[in-house]
């Protein structure tokens, strides 16, 4: 199974919240931190090679570029919660080097003191980041509260390849306007300064699939 790059998605730049009931989705992925949670019923989650059955006060934690779908087998209440990196940047270098075990958490007091931080989020006039307002600062600090809580509770292993979700997003927007022409490996080294071992490695290990491939997808 292919997963699209979800370039409306990337260029949403604030937090995104959001109810669903019988929701389905494509198998995608982005660069910001998707949190998906199971309200009523059962959702079928896939991020990249896990699958799980989740339900109700359960949740799944798809971090930037793990490639993610969901689908309602009978019913299902859920919602989203969508985090881009900029808003979180101490987190993204913290697990720069990591990748999760295990992106799903059914430990229900983690799950509740999780959608608490929602709750207050929710209550905000906007979602927007704009410097000197107070509800900025809070955001971020529910924010933080949310990635503590969800670093206590799921365990990550080391990876050899470090993701920059802005060099990842680069490479994307620019597949995404020029894979019509003849874009190659090459073309991409000159554009981004890196040598093509390094951009065809960096790629590979990011989005799990090669540059040809995923062009010719």
């Amino acid at each position: 199974m292919k997963a699209e790059f979800g370039i409306k998605r990337e260029q949403q730049n604030n937090v995104f919240y959001k109810e669903y009931e019988n929701d389905k989705g494509i198998f995608h992925f982005h660069s910001q931190i998707e949190l998906y949670f199971v309200d009523e019923g059962e959702m079928e989650v896939i991020v990249n090679s896990n699958r799980k059955i989740l339900k109700k006060g359960e949740m799944s934690v798809a971090l930037s570029y793990d490639a993610h779908a969901y689908r309602t087998p009978e019913y299902s209440r859920s919602s989203v919660l969508i985090i881009p990196p900029f808003m979180c940047e101490e987190f993204m270098a913290t697990i720069k080097n990591k990748r999760v075990v295990y992106p799903f958490i059914n430990d229900m007091e983690a799950v509740k003191k999780i959608k608490s931080c929602i709750n207050e989020i929710k209550r905000k006039d906007s979602f927007a980041i704009t410097p000197d307002n107070i509800n900025s600062v809070k955001l971020i600090g529910y924010i933080y509260v949310i990635l503590a809580t969800i670093m206590e509770t799921i365990s990550f292993k080391p990876s050899k390849e470090a993701i920059d979700p802005q060099l990842s997003s680069k490479i994307l927007f620019y597949l995404n306007e020029n894979f019509r022409s003849d874009v190659n490996l090459s073309l991409l080294s000159q554009e981004f300064g890196y040598n093509q071992s390094y951009i065809s490695q960096y790629f590979k290990s990011c989005f799990n699939i090669g540059i040809n491939q995923y062009i010719t997808t």
